[in-house]
């Protein structure tokens, strides 16, 4: 079970070949490289996009919800306004209409 030594010029010519396929090998994965940085940059241009329209959609539903709570308020307030009126014309009434009533008491009474 002898192993043949190999030559010189065999060794040297298997060492071409070795560097030779590691040469093509590099630029396999050069190129491998480089379309891997063409398809990361298709993505984030397809993000950075897309992450635009989402920002201005956002800003589209914030201002749509604060225009809401804005007319909710002034709603609100004539609301408040409102009752308000009504109490104090109710309280005139009641106020006015008590004297008118003491003064008929007073007549009826007065007899």
């Amino acid at each position: 079970m002898l192993t043949e030594v190999p030559t010189l010029e065999e060794i040297v010519d298997d060492h071409e070949g070795r560097i030779k396929a590691l040469e093509d090998y590099q630029k396999e994965q050069e190129k491998l490289n480089q379309e891997i940085k063409t398809q990361l940059l298709a993505t984030e241009n397809t993000v950075l996009k897309e992450s635009g329209k989402q920002q201005g959609l956002v800003q589209k539903l914030l201002d749509h919800v604060l225009e809401e709570d804005k007319e909710d308020r002034k709603s609100s307030r004539n609301n408040k306004t409102y009752t308000q009126q009504q109490i104090w014309k109710i309280a005139g009434v009641l106020a006015g209409s008590g004297g008118l009533f003491y003064l008929l008491l007073e007549k009826l009474l007065a007899r």
